[in-house]
C-alpha cells in the first residue's frame, strides 16, 4: 500500500502578504516564509490573521499610508536634503479589493463591448522631460488629497447610478501647475498615440460646454506620466489608469461625450500595447471601434454635416451633431486615430482586425481621411479607402496632413501583413497591394523630415517586406531592409522618445527577415564563398538589436522583442 502523501497546499489566504502580492507560491513558515528568506526580504513578511477586511477599513488604511508618505515628503522638503527623490504621496499600491467591477450589463442595450478593470503594471520611465527640476511641493495639493469613505457623495463627474466602490481622482492632487506641466508633456508626444485633435479646449479654464470627458483627461495625464522622469509621476500611473477606466465606464453608462470615450480608449490601447499587454489593448481598441462605429464617427459627411444633417445615416447611438468645423474635424481625426490604431495593432500581433474592412453598408467607411477642413468641398463623397486603392483620389499629394499620410501607411501596413507568410507574386491581391504601395510611396518624402516621416517611412519599407517575403528569390525586401537600417542610423538622441512605439513591431519584422536569410545563405553551396554578405546581414541584425534594446528604454514592447531577436540569433 502505497504510504499517505501529505498535503502541502495552504488553505485560501493564509499565505503572507509579500507572497500574495507577487504571486507566489508560500509554504506559510513563521516568522518568515522559506519565499522572502530566500529573497532577503525578512522584514516584508507578514501575515493577516484577521477575517477578510471592509473597505472602510482598507480606505482608511489607504489614508494613513497616505498621510505617512505626505509627512515624510513635507520633511524631506523643509530639510532641504538632496539626497535622491522624495516619495510620492500616491505611492500607495491600490489594493485589488478596491478595483471596480465590470457589470457586462451596464451596456449592453447600447450593443457595446464592456469594460473590464484590468491589473496593472508599470513599466518604468524613460529619461527624457524635466519633470525632476520641479520641487514637488509644488506640483501637488496634498490636501485635496483625501479618500472618500463609502457613504459620501460621489465626485462630480461620476453619474449617481453607477455601482461600485469609491474612488480617489488622483488628478485632484496635483496642483494646476502640474496639471500644465503634463499637458506639455502629453502634447509634445501626442503624434505618438496618434492624436491629433485641437488642444485648445484641454487648457483650464475650460470653456463651458466644450470641457473635455474626464476619461480623455485622465487618460493623457496617464501617458504623460509614462514621459516626466520622475517617480511621483511613475507611481501615478496606476491611480490613472484606474481612474480613466472609471471615467470610461460612468460615460457608458450617461452617453456623455462619447466621441471623448473613444479616444481615451485609444490612448489606453496605446498604452498596454507599448507596455507589451497585447490582450488588454487588443480589447480597449475593439471597444473603441465599437463604440466609434455605433455613434457613426465612421461614416461623417462634412458637406451633410455643415448644413445641418448629421450623420448622413442615422447612428445607432445618437449623439449631439457637432456645434462647429472645429468640433466636426477633431470628431474625423478621433475616428482615423482609432482607425490607424487598430490597423496597426492589429496586424503587428496578427489578430483580426476590429473594423472589418468588408464593404458592407454597416462598415463601409465614408468619413474623409483627416485634411484640412478648407479641402472638403474637393473631397466630395467617394469612400475613401475605395478611392485611395483604385487611385482615384482628388487631393493633392502635396496636401497630404501626417495623419492622413499614417492612417494610410497603415491600411498598407495590415493589407499586406495578411499575405506575408503565402503571397503569390502573380496573384490578384499582391498585384493590387503593390500597385497600392508604389503609387502612395512616391508621395513620402526620400528624405524623413521628422519622426512621424521616419516612421511612416519604415511603415512602407516593411509592407513591402511583407510581399516580397521571399528572399532566396526575390532581393528587394532586402533592400527594403537595408533603407531600413539606413533610417536607424540617422536617428539622434533626440529622436528615441519621439518615435511612434509601432516602429519596434517593423523592426521586429526586418530582423526576422535578415534571419532568415542567413539561414538559407548557410545551406547554399551553390554561389561560392558568401561570408561576406552574411556578415552585412549580421552587422543590419546587430544594428536592429541595438534600436529595440534603446527603445525599450521607452518602452517595454521594444525590450521583449530585442530579446526575441537575440534568441533566434542564438
Amino acid at each position: 500500500m502505497p504510504p499517505h502523501k501529505t498535503d502541502t497546499t495552504l488553505r485560501r489566504g493564509t499565505a503572507c502578504l509579500a507572497c500574495r502580492k507577487r504571486k507566489l507560491k508560500c509554504d506559510g513558515i513563521r516568522p518568515v516564509c522559506r519565499q522572502c528568506s530566500k529573497m532577503d526580504r525578512a522584514d516584508a513578511c507578514a501575515y493577516d490573521d484577521k477575517q477578510q477586511k471592509s473597505r472602510t477599513m482598507l480606505l482608511k488604511e489607504q489614508i494613513f499610508q497616505l498621510e505617512r508618505h505626505l509627512h515624510d515628503l513635507e520633511s524631506s522638503s523643509g530639510s532641504g536634503s538632496s539626497s535622491g527623490a522624495p516619495s510620492s504621496p500616491c505611492n500607495v499600491e491600490l489594493d485589488s479589493r478596491l478595483s471596480p467591477v465590470s457589470d457586462d450589463s451596464r451596456a449592453s442595450n447600447r450593443q457595446f463591448l464592456s469594460y473590464t478593470f484590468a491589473s496593472t503594471s508599470v513599466s518604468p520611465s524613460p529619461p527624457h522631460s524635466e519633470a525632476s527640476s520641479i520641487a514637488p511641493s509644488m506640483l501637488l495639493n496634498p490636501t485635496e488629497h483625501r479618500v472618500k469613505s463609502e457613504d459620501s457623495a460621489s465626485c462630480s463627474s461620476s453619474a449617481s447610478s453607477l455601482a461600485g466602490p469609491s474612488h480617489t481622482d488622483p488628478g485632484r492632487t496635483l496642483s494646476p501647475r502640474a496639471k500644465q506641466f503634463l499637458l506639455d508633456i502629453f502634447f509634445a508626444h501626442r503624434h505618438q498615440f496618434c492624436f491629433y485633435a485641437s488642444v485648445d479646449r484641454f487648457h483650464e479654464p475650460f470653456q463651458p460646454g466644450n470641457e473635455p470627458h474626464p476619461a480623455l483627461v485622465n487618460a493623457i495625464y496617464l501617458l504623460a506620466c509614462h514621459f516626466a522622469n520622475s517617480q511621483i509621476y511613475t507611481d501615478l500611473e496606476f491611480p490613472f489608469y484606474t481612474q480613466t477606466q472609471h471615467e470610461i465606464n460612468v460615460a457608458l453608462d450617461t452617453s456623455d461625450r462619447l466621441p471623448d470615450i473613444v479616444q481615451a480608449s485609444a490612448l489606453l490601447a496605446i498604452y498596454l500595447f507599448m507596455n507589451n499587454r497585447v490582450m488588454e489593448g487588443y480589447r480597449h481598441t475593439f471597444s473603441a471601434i465599437k463604440l466609434a462605429v455605433g455613434t457613426g464617427l465612421h461614416q461623417i459627411q462634412p458637406q451633410s454635416v455643415l448644413t445641418g444633417i448629421y450623420p448622413a445615416h442615422a447612428p445607432l447611438i445618437p449623439i449631439l451633431p457637432p456645434r462647429d468645423a472645429m468640433e466636426l474635424q477633431d470628431r474625423i481625426l478621433a475616428f482615423w486615430q482609432i482607425f490607424t490604431i487598430d490597423r496597426c495593432w492589429s496586424a503587428a500581433n496578427n489578430l483580426p482586425l476590429a473594423l472589418s474592412d468588408k464593404d458592407t453598408p454597416q462598415c463601409r467607411i465614408l468619413t474623409p481621411w483627416p485634411l484640412e477642413a478648407s479641402k472638403w468641398d474637393a473631397i466630395g463623397f467617394q469612400p475613401p479607402l475605395r478611392a485611395f486603392f483604385d487611385g482615384a483620389e482628388l487631393s493633392d499629394p502635396s496636401e497630404e496632413t501626417i495623419p492622413s499620410l499614417k492612417a494610410k501607411a497603415a491600411v498598407l501596413y495590415e493589407l499586406t501583413s495578411r499575405s506575408k507568410d503565402g503571397s503569390d507574386p502573380n496573384g490578384w491581391t499582391y498585384r493590387f497591394s503593390e500597385d497600392a504601395l508604389h503609387r502612395f510611396s512616391s508621395t513620402i518624402p526620400s528624405v524623413p523630415l521628422n519622426c512621424e516621416y521616419l516612421v511612416i517611412q519604415t511603415m512602407i519599407y516593411t509592407s513591402f517586406i511583407h510581399l516580397r517575403r521571399h528572399v532566396t528569390s526575390d532581393g528587394r525586401a532586402l533592400k527594403a531592409g537595408h533603407s531600413i537600417v539606413q533610417l536607424i542610423c540617422q536617428l539622434t538622441d533626440a529622436d528615441w522618445p519621439c518615435l511612434d512605439p509601432i516602429i519596434s513591431a517593423c523592426w521586429l519584422s526586418v530582423a526576422e527577415m535578415f534571419i532568415i536569410a542567413i539561414a538559407h545563405l548557410k545551406l547554399d553551396t551553390s554561389s561560392g564563398d558568401l561570408s561576406n554578405v552574411i556578415s552585412g546581414y549580421r552587422h543590419n541584425l546587430n544594428v536592429l538589436v541595438q534600436a529595440l534594446t534603446t527603445f525599450g528604454t521607452y518602452f517595454a514592447l521594444s525590450g521583449e522583442f530585442a530579446s526575441k531577436v537575440e534568441l533566434a540569433c542564438g
